[in-house]
């Protein structure tokens, strides 16, 4: 004979499972119908990943903390109007880099921070982002960044976005606002401008390299 044990799963325990097992467009789809619950999860599910990718544009951590608020409260103002969305990851990212770009400006002078610091910024990379790991020794690591830091704020972007945040090049040329084309080219001068710059110090493909690299990424918040 079988018996069945019952445990009682509290709210927060099945708002877990839920983060772990619910597709996005499940969740968009009741957010749309007012689902509070699943607009959580939402937050929950991608907050972290927005701020890594606002604080790369100005470090400025309460300022991006505000942008990533102001979006999701958008989101659920707008909520019945809502469109459907195919990715909803690189939607919130086009939207939180709308949301910090169209409030630099203000943000700069109530910081009294000067403009050449916050427009060298973007996407700069340090070490201590990264815990170690097998596949990448402390020295290619040390080159590895110093190399993507000497590209250009847009091709640190690019490498940011497809590496770390896994986004494809149609949904990278909607992030950025260039045609696709210019995403495919953009990545082959940037993986080609970084093998030259790490020359004949790393012989593994710089590719795998970077997708090593930015998976031991550490988010703080």
């Amino acid at each position: 004979m079988f018996t069945i044990s019952l445990v009682s799963i509290t709210f927060s325990e099945l708002m877990v499972q839920l983060t772990e097992h619910t597709d996005d467009q499940v969740l968009w789809k009741n957010i749309k119908a007012g689902g509070e619950p699943y607009f959580n999860l939402l937050f929950k599910r991608y907050y972290s990943d927005l701020y890594y990718y606002g604080i790369k544009i100005i470090p400025i951590p309460d300022f991006v903390k505000e942008c990533i608020q102001e979006v999701f409260i958008r989101i659920w103002e707008t909520r019945k109007s809502l469109g459907d969305v195919k990715n909803i990851k690189s939607y919130l990212i086009v939207s939180i880099r709308r949301m910090i770009l169209s409030k630099k400006k203000d943000v700069k002078e109530k910081q009294a921070i000067e403009i050449g610091q916050i427009e060298n910024y973007p996407f700069l990379f340090i070490e201590n982002e990264f815990v170690k790991q097998e596949e990448i020794s402390d020295e290619v690591r040390h080159v590895l960044l110093s190399a993507i830091n000497s590209l250009t704020i847009k091709q640190r972007e690019l490498v940011m976005l497809f590496f770390y945040h896994g986004l494809s090049y149609t949904e990278i040329s909607q992030v950025i606002g260039v045609n696709l084309q210019s995403v495919r080219n953009l990545m082959h001068r940037t993986l080609t401008k970084l093998r030259k710059s790490v020359g004949k110090k790393i012989t593994k493909p710089m590719s795998n390299l970077v997708f090593f690299l930015f998976s031991s990424a550490i988010v703080k918040k």
